[in-house]
């Protein structure tokens, strides 16, 4: 029997601690710096997953992501609201754990790992991946999965989005990544699946335990005042005729000097019914991230979606959205309620900058 031994510590279980992804043959799990080390010699790495395939432990130690935890932690005094989960946890704790859509062949699509799971009460950051030679885009569409979980944020190399919960993440064809910064709540096994015709046939499903969550509650923090109905509006579907006449509208994160910040324009006149596409701006060469949070529109809007180079992330409605530098994102949004909202960078002393705007929808 072959074995190549690496030295280095087994973390307790394969979500403890570090980076961690899935053997390209069987979706076995293990840390990222092993695979690293065993694919240097082509050959080696051969041998090495075809022992583990069949069971046979060589080189790295590996363990199944769907084992059980020895013992489930001790949370104490448990929170109930999403808002109160996020700031439960220690972020600085949190666990890196990567899942990739794989295109093993025109006739083979699958989601490596296979399977993940996940402790109730602790923090993850959730790497979604497309790979470099991907000829197609994909979804991680697990929607039950995402209303079990509270979500501190989305984020991509452009900006941060933030939300009650998330419908659904696209990622675009060729190497993109989303990171979702969440903490599991409620136990329970998760489908996750690609949407797109005739990918999952081909392969391309998952399953996400959350483990230790039983009698956890979760309060996802809808605002009593959206309308549910806009959740499920036939406008959300890209099919629909309103965005043949879609307009685009640009606005911009305005840097003058370090004291005065603004949005451009400071006004955005839009009308109710009319798709827009809303292609936020915060330029190479500003100094700062800037948030575009106007909560109260965003309550009253069809989403579409959010789109960036890298993903498309889809919600029933925005709670804030921040950019990065550099970093640029359309919203594809239906208002549909007349008024005055207002909309500001909720960065510290941004506001006082003069970082402000207004949105009137006629």
């Amino acid at each position: 029997m072959y074995k190549y031994s690496i030295k280095r510590k087994r973390p307790t279980s394969v979500l403890d601690s570090g980076t961690f992804t899935g053997c390209e043959i069987c979706s076995a799990v293990f840390p990222v710096d092993c695979i690293t080390i065993i694919k240097s010699d082509f050959n080696l790495f051969a041998i090495f997953c075809m022992c583990v395939c069949v069971g046979i432990y060589a080189g790295c130690d590996k363990k199944s992501s769907t084992e059980p935890e020895d013992t489930c932690p001790d949370l104490g005094t448990t929170p109930t609201k999403s808002s109160e989960w996020v700031g439960f946890v220690n972020w600085d704790e949190a666990t890196r754990v990567e899942l990739s859509g794989h295109e093993v062949s025109s006739a083979s699509y699958k989601f490596n790992p296979a399977k993940l799971e996940f402790v109730a009460g602790k923090p993850y950051i959730l790497v979604l991946k497309t790979e470099t030679g991907n000829t197609a885009k994909h979804y991680f569409h697990a929607p039950e999965f995402y209303k079990a979980i509270a979500t501190r944020k989305a984020q991509t190399i452009h900006g941060e989005y933030k939300a009650a919960y998330f419908d659904d993440f696209e990622l675009k064809t060729g190497a993109n990544e989303l990171e979702l910064y969440f903490v599991p709540v409620k136990a329970g096994a998760y489908n996750l699946v690609c949407t797109i015709a005739g990918h999952q046939d081909l392969g391309m499903e998952a399953v996400m335990t959350i483990t230790c969550g039983t009698g956890l509650s979760l309060d996802l923090e809808v605002d009593p005042s959206f309308t549910t109905a806009l959740g499920s509006d036939p406008r959300r579907s890209d099919s629909h005729a309103v965005w043949t006449t879609a307009e685009e509208v640009t606005l911009t994160m305005v840097e003058t000097s370090a004291t005065d910040y603004s949005f451009s324009p400071d006004t955005l006149t839009l009308t109710a019914g009319n798709a827009y596409k809303l292609k936020i701006v915060n330029p190479e060469g500003n100094s700062s991230k800037h948030y575009y949070t106007a909560y109260e529109f965003y309550k009253t809007l069809v989403t579409r979606k959010a789109e960036d180079s890298e993903a498309e992330i889809k919600v029933p409605y925005f709670k804030a959205v921040e950019l990065l530098i550099g970093g640029t994102t359309e919203l594809f949004i239906v208002p549909t309620k007349t008024g005055v909202y207002s909309s500001v960078c909720t960065v510290d002393g941004h506001i006082e900058a003069g970082m402000t705007g207004t949105v009137i929808v006629q």
